[in-house]
């Protein structure tokens, strides 16, 4: 089977460079998924390919190059990859991919290649370039992995920016059509998307155990330390933690936070009156998870408020429960069923709630939350792991 992986994430020899090179929110989360998938194919295939295209952020506010340069790499030490330039400009870009990618494409591939171009997230270029390819390649099948539905994936109200994504979703709903089978982060997004008979597959994520942080034991802090990693986006929440946390007297209590987003300014206040409160800022994966060890519990505040939350796993409570410290969260309606004796639930979704949680887990007995950690930590590890979870895609993509 004949498969190509259009994705966007990091490679080794440029993660660095990019990090150096970002300005604001990094896509870890994506980064770490995209990973994670192409790391299970690879125990399935022989031949996966990848063309890349990073997801980073435009030129000069949240990128620093306004051109990304062509460069090979290899991400299995025999594959031939490619990670495609294009011009980093705000909206240019979108064409620049898409012209870039549709011409490695067609320069890349043989004529009549018949085998599946994979793409990572509802990204027009991507859909637009593959959709190309395949009028002239009939035997291509494309297959849409959907972490995100592009309408809900920014809060930004501005004219202009709301007047695009409307023009956006019209080519979308297009495109969409032309996709042959889906891999989706939820079982809402089914509806959504309008897949009707096409096949489809739920991979609510898929947990990477590459990381020696996983696997290392630390010693937990002295506090009762709550701690919570990720986007600081008002609408996941972010702001019920910090009340919740505020509501929280004892002095042997800790918050800490690592991320960035449109509540840093709130949580900088917050950490400024309370000292009790550490903001780490934007920091490595592999500290994340160093510090979500030591942690007493992993807080997810994102309610579900909002339609979004329907079709929106959050990537964070993979990891959090792989982490072996126990996660607090709201039930959310994309947590399939399975989840749920393994975390913490609130059983009211207020900052009160989650107050009262919170110090409810806080003050079960260390033994008790290393037991309860561990079996979540179990049930990723046995059966969310990168090769169960892309067993599913590549039985799907067999059977096309």
């Amino acid at each position: 089977m004949k498969i190509v992986f259009i994705g966007g994430f990091f490679p080794k020899e440029l993660r660095n460079e990019i990090e150096d090179k970002s300005v604001g929110v990094i896509q870890y989360a994506a980064d770490a998924l995209q990973w994670a998938i192409v790391e299970g194919l690879d125990k399935f295939l022989d031949n996966l390919r990848i063309f890349n295209l990073l997801y980073i952020g435009s030129y000069p506010k949240r990128y620093k190059d306004y051109k990304i340069k062509k460069t090979l790499f290899s991400h299995s030490g025999k594959s031939e990859d490619i990670n495609i330039g294009f011009f980093n400009w705000p909206l240019y870009k979108l064409f620049s991919r898409y012209l870039n990618l549709k011409r490695e494409l067609f320069r890349s591939l043989d004529k009549g290649y018949d085998g599946v171009l994979v793409i990572y997230a509802i990204h027009t270029p991507f859909l637009k370039a593959a959709i190309d390819f395949k009028k002239r390649n009939k035997d291509v099948k494309i297959c849409l992995i959907v972490p995100d539905l592009p309408e809900f994936m920014s809060d930004d109200s501005r004219f202009v920016f709301r007047l695009l994504k409307k023009i956006e979703s019209i080519f979308l709903k297009k495109y969409l059509k032309e996709v042959d089978t889906f891999v989706l982060l939820s079982d809402h997004m089914a509806d959504a998307l309008e897949v009707r008979s096409r096949p489809w597959v739920r991979v609510e994520g898929v947990f990477n155990s590459n990381s020696a942080s996983l696997n290392k034991k630390n010693k937990k802090e002295k506090f009762k330390t709550i701690f919570y990693s990720g986007t600081l986006a008002k609408r996941y929440g972010i702001l019920n933690l910090l009340e919740a946390f505020s509501m929280i007297k004892d002095t042997n209590y800790r918050l800490w936070i690592c991320g960035d987003g449109d509540a840093r300014e709130t949580l900088e206040e917050y950490a400024k009156d309370d000292d009790r409160i550490v903001y780490y800022g934007q920091i490595k994966r592999e500290e994340v998870l160093e510090l979500q060890a030591k942690a007493t519990i992993l807080v997810n505040p994102r309610t579900s408020e909002g339609e979004y939350t329907k079709y929106s796993f959050p990537s964070k409570t993979m990891e959090y429960l792989a982490s072996g410290t126990p996660c607090v969260m709201y039930k959310l309606p994309a947590i399939p069923q399975e989840y749920h004796e393994y975390c913490y639930f609130c059983e009211h979704e207020t900052v009160e709630g989650l107050h009262q949680t919170i110090v409810s887990v806080c003050e079960k007995s260390s033994e008790e939350l290393y037991s309860f950690g561990q079996k979540a930590k179990e049930f990723i590890f046995n059966d969310k792991s990168g090769v169960k979870q892309s067993e599913k895609i590549y039985n799907l993509l067999k059977a096309m």
